[in-house]
């Protein structure tokens, strides 16, 4: 064996295998993205094939079969007790296949899909072992459906404090016009309110990156192609390398690309939908969230993409389509189960969570004090006591503000009254807003 397992990865493989020994038929293991779940994975099958077994790995995207066949070579298993496909491609290879003694899925949050039930079907006396990071799905159906039993590692936020995931300042800078977003027929919003919604962002992207990012190495994740493309000249044009990346990008123009990023040769990789599970680039260290979504995986494995962990590394993340609202942090405490759980209707147990003024991070509404730039928070006020509004500014003087315009402004570069208080309008925030922002400006003395 050719690498050495941290104290949770073999807590994790030991509770596993004793999870199936004690009569489990099927066991699920979570784990958060960039905990090292290959390595678990490597293990297990390499103490089963010592046995004697064969073992079945299957996975939904074919960049991933490639990345867990290196690690199996690594971890010395032979090539003759594996059998690594897609998918797709053991469904149709069923009657052709050896006959697995373990089964294990990765990214397995997709197996309530008929493809997979089929192949669990097909062997159902094969035990098996799933992973995700995420056990979680739209539907609100639960992996109790498949699964017997569940053994969980440790929290996101104890792998950073344990130096084994890098830690992460998000910041919130809202672009676009949210309002005209749809859900589909699945619970996500719908391909075309996406493409709709990226046209009403009319800049703003590279000068957030700018400001925030550091000039870190960064992924952008877009809603369409056309936009991912577009943003990728977006950068080149300011100087910044980029490139653009999706699933229609021909083999070697994408592996090059890939190949280009991980070199330092691009800086900026934009995609759609490509590069959310699996995909391990250490040095990245900045995501730039794009995508709106309705979706806690997809959020997940996109915005802890920069957080695999290097000696003094800090991760950034910039939310400027603000799904933290949605969703917390990625480093919030999850709890995690096999059942089933009702829908949540829109902005059910949605986090408290407001973004610093001056600095723009994100931080508990709770917060005297931005932890980032160390801008504190004014304390607020009752309506007696606010204070009469800028006497240069009547209703008569307010000129109608386009609501796209607006939010596709980052907060800072509101110049005027009118505009804060339209702002105010759309965002649902009291009227003692409008008041701390002209204060902090110096509109008002």
């Amino acid at each position: 064996m050719s690498y050495s397992l941290y104290d949770y990865q073999q807590r994790l493989v030991d509770q596993a295998r004793q999870s199936l020994a004690t009569g489990n038929r099927s066991v699920l293991v979570v784990s958060p993205a960039g905990s090292g779940k290959s390595v678990i994975i490597a293990e297990i099958a390499r103490l089963a094939a010592e046995k004697g077994g064969h073992i079945l790995f299957t996975v939904h995207r074919k960049e991933l079969v490639s990345q867990i066949k290196e690690t199996f070579n690594k971890a010395g298993i032979p090539d003759q007790q594996t059998t690594i496909m897609t998918v797709g491609k053991v469904k149709n290879r069923l009657d052709q296949l050896p006959k697995p003694s373990l089964i294990i899925t990765d990214e397995t949050h997709h197996s309530l899909a008929k493809t997979y039930r089929k192949i669990y079907q097909f062997w159902d006396t094969a035990p098996r072992l799933g992973f995700t990071a995420t056990p979680w799905r739209l539907s609100g159906e639960g992996l109790g459906r498949i699964y017997d039993d569940m053994v969980v590692g440790p929290q996101v936020q104890w792998l950073v404090d344990h130096h084994r995931l890098a830690p992460v300042k998000v910041f919130g800078a809202e672009l676009g016009d949210q309002s005209v977003l749809r859900k589909s027929s699945t619970g996500d919003f719908s391909s075309s309110s996406l493409a709709e919604f990226e046209k009403t962002i009319d800049g703003g992207i590279v000068e957030s990156w700018q400001k925030f990012a550091g000039n870190r190495k960064t992924i952008v994740y877009c809603s369409t192609v056309y936009f991912a493309k577009k943003v990728a000249e977006m950068f080149n044009q300011a100087g910044i390398p980029a490139a653009e990346a999706d699933a229609k990008t021909p083999a070697k123009q994408r592996e090059q690309v890939m190949s280009d990023f991980k070199s330092g040769k691009i800086q900026v990789l934009t995609n759609c939908d490509l590069i959310s599970e699996g995909f391990n680039v250490p040095d990245c260290s900045c995501v730039v969230l794009l995508r709106p979504t309705k979706s806690l995986v997809l959020y997940i494995q996109q915005s802890m993409r920069c957080m695999r962990y290097q000696p003094d590394k800090q991760a950034v993340i910039i939310d400027q389509v603000r799904n933290f609202e949605s969703f917390g942090l990625p480093t919030d405490n999850r709890q995690w189960t096999l059942k089933d759980r009702k829908k949540p209707k829109d902005n059910d147990d949605e986090p408290s969570l407001t973004t610093c003024p001056k600095c723009f991070m994100v931080m508990l509404s709770t917060d005297s004090e931005c932890p980032n730039c160390g801008y504190v928070v004014p304390v607020k006020r009752s309506k007696r006591q606010e204070p009469i509004e800028n006497k240069a500014q009547t209703l008569t003087e307010i000129k109608p503000i386009k609501v796209s315009y607006l939010l596709g402004k980052n907060l800072a570069e509101l110049a005027t009254m009118d505009e804060l208080k339209e702002y105010a309008k759309v965002k649902g925030y009291k009227p003692g807003w409008v008041y701390y922002q002209a204060k902090q400006r110096g509109w008002i003395h």
